[in-house]
């Protein structure tokens, strides 16, 4: 099956693994900056400042970034919406529209050969950070977001991604000085950036699977304690509509609860739970039946493609030889109109003549050409009428709105 959909579905190639010389740059200075840590010497207020940081952003990612702009798991008026975006980009992991697009794409195709991060298919290094540092995916594929990407506020922010980390920086720097920037930004930046992608490469092959996914996602307490409930992958990939990602009391998922509480407060609304029962059982015949599909399409052979194409090269031919034919009616409703047009014609000629006889004897013939003519200009009428929706058939069909 993942061989038939490579060759027909719509494959996103990985055919350009060169780095972009300034994201390995940035990248690493970035690093090699939150060093500074040991310049500024180590504080309890730098801890905190660190874990602090790391944790708002962290909520904005898993919050925002993931439950809200990517999956709709609620819902938002336009101001939080806005915040919660800003706050997201303050992670440095480029702009919401570009993040939750590629994240969608991922869903879609995730652990086949289209999906742009799967260590299934890539490794670990490619899922972790080589895509992202690649030039291939600098596009914020706008078509797959069309939802967000109505609001020209958010199609700004997506621009200009870099505007909210300098920012957060900035002020990192001006309310707490150096521990601020270099434990509360720096430090804080590289471990939130190594939490978030570890959910790409890790997560699907190491943990436990405890639904069974067409894709190798997988749960893992320790992570969502580090991604604030990220862990619970295969659960997600599950059920990727509910805002909750840990289906127990047991597995602890902090965003959940965030968002519970903002439902509380009236800022969060339409708050989606994590599956019932009923939901779970009606998911597992969908996928039992979506498997013996896939089964059956692997029973047929490795033609079903060719087969595809042989049918599709049919289809437009048939679609040909229909226009040909449609084309050929048109031009006998034509001959057909023109040829009741010239009977019209002379009939009238000969009636305005009969007048010019005029006489007893001619008042039947008169009578018979009246009713000659309008039956000839009822045949017209006919005529221009099939033709009329002969050529209302062959217009193309309106795009949908």
């Amino acid at each position: 099956m993942r061989e038939m959909t490579s060759r027909v579905g719509a494959r996103w190639a990985h055919a350009d693994r060169s780095i972009r010389l300034s994201a390995i740059v940035g990248f690493a200075l970035v690093h090699v900056l939150a060093l500074g840590v040991f310049a500024v010497g180590f504080s309890w207020t730098g801890v905190l400042l660190c874990v602090g940081s790391y944790f708002l952003r962290m909520s904005a990612i898993t919050a925002g970034f993931h439950r809200y702009f990517a999956h709709r798991t609620y819902r938002l008026s336009r101001l939080p919406q806005f915040l919660l975006a800003f706050l997201g980009q303050t992670a440095a992991q480029k702009g919401v529209l570009w993040w939750a697009a590629h994240h969608r794409h991922h869903h879609k195709y995730s652990d086949l050969p289209q999906d742009l991060h799967s260590p299934v298919q890539d490794g670990f290094y490619w899922s972790h950070i080589g895509w992202i540092l690649s030039g291939q995916f600098e596009e914020t594929r706008l078509d797959l977001i069309p939802d967000f990407a109505k609001f020209p506020e958010l199609r700004w922010l997506d621009r200009n991604q870099y505007a909210p980390v300098l920012l957060y920086a900035f002020a990192s720097w001006a309310v707490f000085g150096w521990t601020g920037l270099f434990w509360g930004f720096f430090l804080s930046t590289v471990f939130l950036w190594h939490g978030t992608f570890s959910i790409n490469s890790v997560m699907h092959v190491f943990g436990r699977r405890v639904f069974p996914t067409r894709d190798q996602s997988r749960n893992s307490m320790i992570f969502a304690f580090v991604t604030m409930g990220e862990g619970w992958h295969n659960n997600h990939h599950y059920y990727p509509s509910s805002a909750a990602q840990g289906f127990v009391w047991w597995q602890v998922d902090a965003t959940y609860y965030l968002l519970w509480l903002l439902e509380r407060a009236r800022l969060v609304k339409g708050l989606r739970r994590a599956p019932s029962d009923a939901v779970r059982k009606v998911l597992d015949a969908a996928r039992t039946s979506k498997s013996r599909f896939d089964a059956a399409l692997d029973a047929a052979g490795e033609n079903v493609a060719d087969r595809i194409d042989r049918l599709s090269r049919r289809w437009d031919e048939i679609a040909d030889r229909a226009r040909a034919g449609a084309l050929d009616a048109l031009a006998e409703l034509e001959a057909a109109r023109a040829s009741a047009a010239q009977r019209v014609e002379a009939l009238q000629e000969e009636y305005f003549a009969a007048l010019d006889r005029a006489g007893t004897a001619a008042e039947k013939r008169l009578e018979e050409l009246r009713a000659e003519i309008d039956r000839a200009r009822q045949q017209l009428a006919e005529a221009l009428d099939r033709l009329v929706a002969a050529a209302e058939s062959l217009a193309p069909a309106p795009a949908p709105a």
